[in-house]
């Protein structure tokens, strides 16, 4: 089905992919491993036939279903043949079209019960179809752009970190799925830093390390006996070792929220919630797929309208819209969203994402200031400085991240709010992510709200751990069993 030979793609700065060769036959699911920036994406969109801005085709091939995909696709090729999920799903949805409209489209017709049909097999309830993108938290937007891949059932399902953005329950209704979709014969290209989320799925393991191939192994064989180092090390950061708690605080919290109450769409998703983080402390906010976590954060930070309520810095009550806040305040708290695709300018140098909280929010003007402290904030989250003049297409999704998070820390916060950040991240950088945010965390007194579904995230970094649960915040112990993720 699918037939990749030594495949060579080159940029301006070298080669990207470097004599790449693999096979996979009908029906067979493939994982691709690697760091960020190892070439994971790039491989996976030459079997759709598209390089990014800036690659050549320096040698080999690439064939689906017999049908070469270089320099020019098959016009057939998309969608019947091959469909894509891509790593930001909420950037595949149009954002002012209902889910109905979009995979009516999808489906080549205004057909409402292959709508709902579609919907059901990813774990959505019918009536998501009336509603748009906006309306759906991060890990239903992901499941929404798989129904749409899904929609002309393709011979070869290319999936670029399909789980990333799914709690533990939206995640195995995925798997579920794909799992029934490999059974009917459909191929499975799967592109992921998360070992851990094609262990039971895939036949093999392909370890991509610098753009060559340095592993092709049986699925079972890489997780349990690597032999290269770079799966050596991805197996390793899967299993992060449990995080030592220090003694509760006792100094006066930096961020406090007193019943807030907050809506979508009509629909009330926060309920009297309230919370503190103190200095020094990390408070992780965990629950499921949809219950209002991304809401919390996009409140605090002044993006989201409050119906009711308090949010207080330092013990002083804020305006609940960023706008009507004080500079000092809107740069005391930053957040890192959750798809960085869509908060970084497409057509402008990452550079720019940096140098703007550094003038508006503290009124740096001094170009050898700015240029010095682009570059400490790049080496902060372990990025090259060469990388401020790329435009973010030409990042992978992990890098993408970083600069989001580099860009938080441009403002010098006082709160760090992290909405699934590390969600793009492969598992040696999201351990070297989190160690970082712990390290600010602990050695310049910086209050973290954490908001992840990952338990692994949670283990690593959090000091306390509460869960949204019916729209509420209840502390981990007093959630009932079958609520937990």
């Amino acid at each position: 089905m699918l037939a990749v030979e030594n495949l060579v793609l080159n940029s301006s700065r070298g080669p990207v992919l470097r004599g790449v060769s693999l096979t996979a036959d009908r029906g067979e699911a493939l994982a691709v491993a690697g760091a960020s920036g190892s070439g994971k994406t790039t491989l996976a969109l030459s079997v759709l036939g598209h390089l990014r801005p800036g690659l050549t085709l320096a040698d080999g091939r690439v064939r689906v279903d017999g049908h070469d995909t270089l320099p020019v696709p098959h016009p057939e090729l998309r969608g019947r043949t091959v469909a894509y999920l891509g790593q930001d799903a909420g950037t595949t949805l149009n954002p002012y079209r209902r889910l109905s409209g979009t995979l009516g489209a999808a489906l080549d017709a205004r057909d409402a019960d292959g709508t709902e049909a579609l919907l059901r097999r990813v774990g959505l309830p019918a009536a998501f179809a009336r509603r748009r993108p906006a309306e759906l938290s991060g890990g239903q937007q992901q499941r929404a752009a798989l129904a749409v891949a899904l929609a002309r059932d393709p011979r070869l399902l290319v999936l670029d970190e399909p789980t990333s953005a799914l709690d533990p329950v939206a995640k195995e209704v995925i798997r579920t799925e794909l799992a029934r979709v490999r059974e009917a014969g459909v191929g499975l290209l799967w592109i992921t830093h998360d070992l851990s989320s094609v262990e039971g799925l895939v036949d093999r393991v392909v370890v991509l390390a610098h753009g060559r191939i340095v592993e092709d192994a049986p699925t079972a064989r890489v997780l349990t006996a690597p032999v290269s180092r770079p799966a050596a090390a991805l197996v390793a950061a899967a299993s992060p070792p449990p995080r030592s708690r220090g003694q509760a605080s006792e100094a006066p919290p930096v961020l406090r929220v007193d019943s807030l109450t907050a809506s979508v769409g009509g629909r009330r998703v926060l309920k009297e919630v309230g919370l503190t983080v103190r200095p020094g402390r990390c408070l992780a906010v965990t629950g499921a797929s949809g219950s209002g976590k991304t809401t919390l954060a996009r409140c605090v930070t002044g993006l989201h309208p409050v119906a009711g309520g308090s949010i207080l810095l330092d013990g002083r009550p804020l305006p609940g819209r960023a706008r009507r806040r004080p500079v000092t305040d809107r740069a005391a708290i930053q957040l890192v969203p959750q798809s960085p695709a869509e908060t970084l300018h497409p057509l402008r140098p990452v550079r720019d994402a940096l140098v703007r909280p550094l003038r508006v929010l503290r009124g740096m003007r001094a170009p050898e200031l700015i240029e010095e402290e682009v570059e400490r904030l790049l080496g902060l989250v372990g990025l090259p400085p060469e990388l401020a003049r790329r435009t973010p297409g030409r990042l992978s999704g992990g890098q993408r991240q970083r600069i989001a998070i580099a860009r938080a820390l441009a403002a010098g916060p006082r709160i760090l709010l992290c909405d699934e950040m590390t969600s793009a991240l492969d598992s040696v950088t999201q351990a070297s992510v989190l160690d970082l945010v712990r390290e600010l965390c602990e050695e310049r007194s910086l209050g973290v709200l954490l908001i992840t579904h990952d338990p692994q995230v949670v283990q690593r970094v959090a000091d306390d751990v509460m869960v949204l649960d019916e729209g509420r915040l209840r502390h981990w112990d007093d959630v009932p069993a079958g609520h937990l993720l």
